[in-house]
C-alpha cells in the first residue's frame, strides 16, 4: 500500500500535466502520444490517460510508437511498448525503420518525424505530445549555448511546435523533472525500458546529460532548473524579437517583382533599424520565403545585414539556396528559386 508521500507523488504530475495543458483544449479531439519505451514518454502516456479518464470527453489517445531498429532489442521495446497500450486499452500505431532508413542520427529523426505525421493523419490526431522535460530542455539550452548559439537557439524546446498544417506537437512535462517521472513512475508501480546508448558518452548530448550537468548541479544547485528557466525568457525575448521584426521588415519592404521568392527592401528604413532587428528582419524574410536558414552561417547573416544597410550600391552575391542579393539603387534586391529552396 502507498504511503502519504507516494500517493501524493502520483497525484501530482497528472496535476501538473494538466496544469501546463488544460484537458478542456483537447479532451474531445485524437491525441497522439508519442512513447519509445522509456521513462518519459512512460509517465507522459500514464498521465494523459489519468487526466483523460477524470475528464471525459469524446476524444480518444492513441499510442505511437516508432522502431528506429538501430540497435539490438529495440523490437524488445516495441512489444513492450505494444502490451502497454493493451494495458490501458489504447489504440496503437507503430512502425519499424527499413534498412534504407539506418543511416545518419538526422535521417533516423527525419524518418521518425515522418511517421509520426503519417501516423496522425491516419487516426486524425491534431496533437501529438511528446515527453520532453525540463532535464531536456537544460541539456538543450546548455549544448545550444556551448555552440554558440544566440537567443532563438536559448529558447530551447518549444512547449508548441507544429508538426504539419494538420498537427501540432505539443510538450506538456517541459516543467517536470526527470526525478519527478521517476518518483512517479515507482510511485504507480509501472515499470519502464532503458536504452542503452542513453549512457554513450561518446555522444555529447549523453555526456552533457550524466557528466557537466551533474557538476554543475553540485557546484550550483538548481542549474538544472535556471538552465529551463532561461529558455523561457529566451523565448519571451525572440518573440519580442520577432514582433519588432516584423515592423521593420513591412516598414522596408516593396511588392516583388514577381517570379520566384523576392523582397525589394529600402536600405534606408533599415539602416534606421538597430542592428539586431535588421538581422531579425532579413531572417523573417528568408524563412518566409522558404530559404534554408540553416545553411546561413553567422558571417553570412552579418554579410547580408552589410548590403542592406550600406550606402553605396554593390554588386551581385549569391547565398546559400542559390539566393541571389544585391545592393542597387537604394534598395536590397533578394530573389531565389523556389526549386533550390527547402
Amino acid at each position: 500500500m502507498q504511503d502519504r508521500a507516494s500517493a501524493d507523488t502520483a497525484a501530482r504530475l497528472p496535476d501538473r500535466l494538466a496544469a501546463a495543458w488544460p484537458p478542456d483544449t483537447w479532451r474531445d479531439l485524437v491525441v497522439g502520444v508519442a512513447v519509445s519505451g522509456g521513462a518519459d514518454s512512460v509517465a507522459l502516456l500514464h498521465a494523459v490517460a489519468a487526466v483523460k479518464r477524470n475528464c471525459g470527453g469524446r476524444g480518444r489517445l492513441v499510442v505511437l510508437h516508432y522502431d528506429h531498429a538501430a540497435r539490438d532489442g529495440s523490437a524488445d521495446d516495441a512489444r513492450w511498448v505494444a502490451g502497454l497500450a493493451e494495458s490501458l486499452a489504447l489504440q496503437r500505431v507503430a512502425e519499424r525503420a527499413t534498412d534504407s532508413q539506418r543511416q545518419s542520427e538526422e535521417s533516423l529523426r527525419d524518418a521518425r518525424r515522418s511517421f509520426y505525421r503519417s501516423a496522425c493523419h491516419s487516426v486524425g490526431a491534431r496533437l501529438l505530445a511528446t515527453g520532453h522535460t525540463a532535464d531536456d530542455q537544460a541539456e538543450t539550452v546548455l549544448f545550444r549555448a556551448l555552440r554558440g548559439s544566440g537567443v532563438h537557439g536559448l529558447a530551447g524546446i518549444a512547449p508548441r511546435a507544429p508538426l504539419d498544417d494538420a498537427c501540432t506537437l505539443v510538450r506538456p512535462l517541459l516543467r517536470v523533472t526527470r526525478d519527478d517521472v521517476l518518483a512517479y513512475l515507482d510511485a504507480i508501480g509501472q515499470p519502464y525500458r532503458t536504452d542503452p546508448s542513453n549512457a554513450d558518452e561518446a555522444y555529447t548530448r549523453n555526456w552533457l546529460r550524466h557528466r557537466l550537468l551533474p557538476m554543475a548541479e553540485q557546484r550550483v544547485p538548481g542549474s538544472r532548473a535556471n538552465l529551463a528557466n532561461l529558455a523561457v525568457h529566451a523565448a519571451e525575448v525572440a518573440a519580442t524579437l520577432q514582433w519588432l521584426a516584423e515592423q521593420v521588415l513591412d516598414e522596408s519592404s516593396e511588392p516583388g517583382a514577381g517570379g520566384p521568392p523576392a523582397w525589394r527592401l529600402r536600405r534606408a528604413a533599415l539602416a534606421a533599424a538597430p542592428p539586431l532587428l535588421v538581422t531579425e528582419a532579413l531572417r523573417l524574410a528568408w524563412r518566409r520565403s522558404g530559404w534554408p536558414e540553416q545553411a546561413m552561417t553567422a558571417s553570412a547573416w552579418r554579410r547580408l545585414a552589410e548590403l542592406a544597410t550600406m550606402a553605396a550600391d554593390a554588386p551581385p552575391e549569391v547565398f546559400p539556396g542559390a539566393v541571389r542579393v544585391e545592393a542597387a539603387g537604394g534598395y536590397l534586391l533578394l530573389a531565389g528559386d523556389t526549386a533550390g529552396s527547402c
